[in-house]
């Protein structure tokens, strides 16, 4: 059985995948403050998982990061497949963002796939295969106005998703890139009223947005042997809305 890594997995995308995933994989679910809601998710997912762990740890952070691969490593000998899902928005006019705000966000969206991908790597290396998946957005080939922090951090991430691609390759690693379009989770709730969001759907041309679990099977499809020859792509799942 083999292990998986998810970062920011206490809910939203991370945390449908996670439970996309327990039937066949070991788990590590990473929080940072959501402690309630990962343990609860830690609970749910052992009633037919025992091989299921939680690390807090924040993934912006080097010290942390390697903090959360030994613990993961001393429970399950080895992270086989890292999902790169922690991520935060922004959503404000380019002239307002402020440079602690900018840094926060490029912290927390690309120093994490970073830092969690320069981890990992050396023990897939050397078992001569792993599977690496990084969150990015629609935005991060398109860009959005009133987003350019976030769609900078996801560009960033396709560019770095396909360098690691080409690299890694020779060492039987795969990466790919997932490219969400608009998702019902909480970080949309947040950032758009209710109003903004209907408007949002309108815009879609199947006149709904993705569910987390649509995400998440996208996921389990792109780490299985079935796409063993997928890699160094960005996968868009957007309903046709550019």
């Amino acid at each position: 059985m083999k292990t998986v890594l998810i970062t920011g997995s206490s809910r939203g995308i991370g945390a449908a995948i996670a439970r996309r995933l327990n039937d066949e994989y070991k788990i590590v679910i990473n929080y940072n403050n959501s402690k309630k809601k990962a343990f609860e998710l830690l609970y749910e997912l052992r009633k037919t998982n025992p091989n299921v762990i939680a690390i807090k740890a924040d993934v912006s952070k080097e010290d942390e990061v390697n903090m959360m691969f030994d613990v993961a490593e001393k429970n399950f000998s080895n992270v086989d497949i890292l999902i790169n899902n922690a991520g935060i928005s922004h959503f404000s006019l380019i002239q307002d963002i402020e440079f602690d705000i900018w840094k926060d966000v490029i912290n927390t969206n690309l120093n994490s796939v970073f830092l969690s991908s320069k981890r990992a790597i050396p023990n897939m290396i050397s078992k001569g295969e792993g599977v690496i998946i990084n969150m990015s957005s629609i935005w991060g080939d398109f860009g959005a106005s009133m987003e350019a922090l976030y769609s900078t951090s996801k560009g960033a991430i396709n560019t770095f998703t396909k360098s690691m691609a080409k690299e890694l390759a020779p060492s039987g690693i795969r990466v790919n890139a997932i490219a969400p379009g608009i998702v019902e989770t909480d970080m949309m709730k947040n950032d758009f009223t209710e109003n903004e969001l209907d408007k949002l759907k309108s815009e879609v041309p199947t006149n709904r947005f993705a569910k987390p679990e649509e995400i998440a099977g996208l996921v389990r499809y792109l780490i299985s042997d079935e796409a063993s020859y997928i890699t160094g792509d960005i996968i868009h799942i957007n309903g046709a809305f550019y």
